[in-house]
């Protein structure tokens, strides 16, 4: 997970940047109304080593990241 916004086009800002990376990136929503938030992940990855080397690459590259497991 890249980050977690109030903001739709915050979200979609941050979508397009690593998009244009070559990133395979999405936003999924939670909640709804005031307690709408929009996830801004990338995946699905094979394997948690998979995942660990993309959260690598990404802070490499000023990007904070976190590993987030399906389903959640």
């Amino acid at each position: 997970q890249l980050g977690s916004f109030a903001s739709h086009d915050n979200a979609d800002k941050l979508v397009r940047q690593w998009k244009g990376q070559g990133f395979s990136v999405y936003v999924s929503s939670v909640g709804a109304g005031r307690a709408a938030r929009y996830r801004v992940r990338i995946g699905p990855l094979a394997d948690h080593e998979g995942a660990a080397q993309t959260v690598a690459k990404l802070k490499s590259l000023g990007q904070a990241a976190s590993i987030v497991r399906p389903g959640a």
